[in-house]
């Protein structure tokens, strides 16, 4: 029975493939899997909304910022500058974009080719990282192979585009394959090792950018580990270590993403923007959840809602085997609960516990999407898939299993034609070559023919393997990439065209004097102008904004005074901008306003104001005297009156250091019109000074008569800390794994 087969985690059993084999075997599926992006000009996943309005302009800022020696913690490009790394998102600290944005550029621009063997890479580390951890479960090379494809192709993984998220997730596996190791152990001093190790891969999960994966991985990981802990108590300090080590492993990102929460708003899905300390809305959980019909999605391609929780007929039949047949496992039982867990809260209001952990469990609510969750589904219903066909290729446990496989699979097959067959009939389906569902039918019936083979001994091994590989190959061809645009796509690929059309526009803005913030009509272009063209907006798409500048009002004409807002960018003038400078080969035009302050100035005189809310009625009320007055929500500094002008100039400008010359007639406040945030440093003539939140919004710097040099940093305690904290994470795996390493070693010989 294979309940009572002896598994021994680090000797595997075989099945006559080598490791190098193996690894070949995977890289040249999921390679022939993605030929439309890998063997082919053709296609693209670039398409999307979100990948092509947010995702390309933040990765082409960052390449460049790369190529131009500077980590790029600073984005100028949106609502007056924002902190590119606190937003987390944009994936600033994950160590796979830095290889991506190294890489060569062509004229200035990332290239169509490096995007998609990065979109292919992201998949062969989560198969190969779900391969691992099912070989960690005692599966021999072949079925390892399956549970590491349906992992990689099928369900969550398989169907999402957004690179942010796919990077979180591909380390769950190796997150659950150590503390499945440190759970074995015998001793609390054995299991530390390999606590360590799933905390650091769950802290670069941390790293990746998107919180959400993340969140639910250490849901589900915290549970397991509470679940052994309460019945081994010696794995309690392991479990210590775990924290400790995502902490620290993942801290490059937490922090600066922390610093930024508290100081900003952010964007759910209801009308204005929620603070840190306010709950995401119970309501838009409920918007973005998965519908009970979706489970029938499981089996049935394109049958969900928000995200596909597609595993196929033959995965999943698998799935039930190494279920059925591993049950007296411990590992089988936790993968069970930690898919059927996601599954159940991805349902949000349809599963009455959902609630109690969005209720109880803290930051949980910043998810936002309990539909995503299926992606713990999926990473389960992979690896009991790879338990099952070890199952079957072992030719062990009860073989009434397998037969009862097998005509469970007929009979899904036979359902699936009939309903296909009197949907025809009744002129409600148009025809069996329109809906993919049929291609469940037919692979229900193939699985099940195959399954009676493999009981009855009909074929081998190698060619059962193939074999369910290739049915999961048919299956998931049917989902994942099924509606992958071509070239020849216009409408599809409409929002990547306009990208290349607006050239023209950025180029004329590039060459007007000075520094100077552009409005664009976000209904006209719909991705970030300013990060794709390097061009200063005043506004962008964005999951948040920091509070101050949200408070500001950057709509309002006061502040696109004070923001230097010289330009607009529309199909015809706005209230703010009304002399034509331009007409791009798009046929849309540039405005223009000179009546904007310089990018910066002085000021010799400060008062306090009450509170935050306040900001933008105050700008209104200055007017005028706006270049000759700042509020502050604190006590104001001494400032001294004077009838000689002063010159301000700015001598360099990049995201992370400003260089200004200050030429003084007495002491006043110097001000750059760009965000006020923590992390910012300034020096007069090299001296520290402090900066002030000028307007309540931006950054002003006391500087004394005569002429200076007045410079500022950005770099943020949050960044330099949590980059030592990750740095001695990254110390401290290595000294892990190679203990690990070298127990192996002795226990070998």
């Amino acid at each position: 029975m294979v309940e009572n087969h002896h598994i021994d985690p680090e000797t595997p059993p075989q099945a006559g493939l080598g490791r190098w084999m193996a690894a070949l075997l995977l890289v040249l599926v999921i390679c022939g899997f993605y030929w439309k992006l890998t063997l082919s000009n053709q296609f693209t996943w670039l398409s999307g909304d979100d990948t092509a309005s947010q995702i390309l302009p933040w990765f082409q800022f960052q390449a460049g910022e790369w190529h131009a020696g500077r980590f790029p913690l600073w984005e100028p490009g949106q609502w007056g500058g924002q902190p590119l790394i606190g937003q987390a998102q944009p994936g600033v600290a994950y160590p796979l974009n830095w290889l991506l944005f190294s890489l060569p550029l062509r004229e200035g621009w990332m290239k169509q080719a490096y995007l998609h063997g990065y979109f292919v890479v992201i998949h062969l580390m989560a198969a190969w990282f779900a391969y691992k951890l099912a070989r960690e479960l005692g599966c021999r090379r072949a079925a390892a192979l399956f549970g590491g494809v349906a992992f990689s192709l099928t369900a969550w993984v398989g169907s999402f585009e957004w690179p942010q998220m796919l990077n979180g997730a591909v380390w769950a596996p190796l997150v659950f394959l150590y503390v499945f190791r440190a759970s074995r152990q015998d001793s609390w001093k054995a299991a530390l090792a390999p606590a360590g190790l799933a905390g650091f891969f769950l802290g670069v999960s941390w790293l990746s950018g998107h919180h959400q994966i993340p969140i639910y991985v250490s849901l589900a990981a915290s549970g397991v580990w509470l679940w052994s802990a309460a019945q081994r108590r010696r794995l309690i300090p392991a479990f210590a270590l775990f924290l400790a080590m995502t902490f620290c492993a993942g801290a490059l990102q937490i922090l600066p993403a922390a610093e930024y929460g508290k100081l900003a708003r952010r964007w759910v899905g209801v009308t204005d923007p929620v603070s840190w300390d306010e709950k995401v809305p119970y309501d838009v959980h409920r918007t973005y959840a998965a519908h009970p019909a979706s489970i029938l999605g499981i089996i049935f391609p394109n049958s969900f809602q928000h995200v596909e929780p597609f595993l196929g007929i033959t995965a999943f039949t698998l799935a039930g085997l190494g279920l059925a047949l591993c049950w007296r496992r411990r590992e089988t039982r936790l993968l069970a609960a930690v898919a059927m867990g996601g599954l159940l809260y991805s349902l949000s209001q349809h599963f009455a516990l959902n609630g109690v952990l969005y209720s109880l469990v803290p930051n949980l609510d910043k998810a936002r999407s309990p539909a995503a969750a299926v992606f713990l589904f999926g990473l389960g219903g992979s690896i009991l898939a790879a338990l099952g066909l070890e199952a079957l290729l072992g030719g062990e446990g009860d073989p009434r299993w397998g037969r009862r496989a097998g005509w469970w699979a007929l009979g899904v097959g036979g359902v699936v034609v009939v309903v296909q067959f009197v949907l025809i009939q009744s002129h409600e389906f148009p025809g069996p070559g329109d809906d993919r569902r049929v291609m469940t039918a037919w692979a229900a019936l193939l699985l099940s023919a195959l399954l009676f083979a493999v009981v009855r001994g009909s074929v081998s091994r190698s060619t059962a393997a193939a074999a369910l590989m290739g049915l999961l190959l048919l299956e998931v061809s049917n989902t994942n990439g099924y509606y992958m645009p071509t070239v020849m796509e216009k409408p599809r690929l409409a929002l990547l065209e306009s990208m290349r059309q607006h050239g023209d526009i950025a180029a004329f803005l590039r060459q007007r004097p000075g520094l100077y913030r552009v409005d664009v009509d976000d209904k006209l272009i719909r991705y970030n102008f300013g990060d794709w063209h390097g061009v200063q907006q005043t506004g962008g798409y964005l999951a948040s904004v920091t509070e101050n500048m949200w408070r500001a009002g950057n709509y309002r004409p006061a502040a696109k005074r004070l923001l230097g807002v010289a330009y607009a960018v529309g199909d015809k003038p706005t209230a703010f901008h009304q002399q034509e400078l331009f007409t791009g080969a798009s046929g849309l035009k540039v405005f223009h306003n000179p009546d904007v302050m310089p990018r910066a100035f002085s000021v010799h005189e400060a008062y306090r104001i009450e509170g935050r809310e306040q900001a933008s009625a105050e700008m209104d009320k200055l007017g005028a005297e706006m270049g000759n007055k700042t509020f502050l929500l604190t006590s104001p500094p001494q400032l001294e009156r004077c009838g000689g002008p002063d010159s301000i100039a700015v001598l360099a400008y990049t995201p992370t250091l400003i260089r200004l010359g200050a030429s003084m007639g007495c002491r006043g406040m110097v001000v750059l019109t760009d965000t006020w945030f923590p992390g910012w440093s300034a020096t007069v003539d090299g001296k520290s000074a402090e900066i002030h939140e000028a307007y309540a919004v931006v950054r002003g710097v006391v500087v004394e008569g005569g002429a200076h040099t007045v410079e500022l940093r950005y770099r943020p305690w949050s960044v330099v800390l949590g980059g030592a904290l990750s740095g001695l994470a990254l110390l401290a795996a290595l000294g892990m794994g190679w203990t690990m390493r070298g127990r192996r070693t002795a226990g070998a010989h």
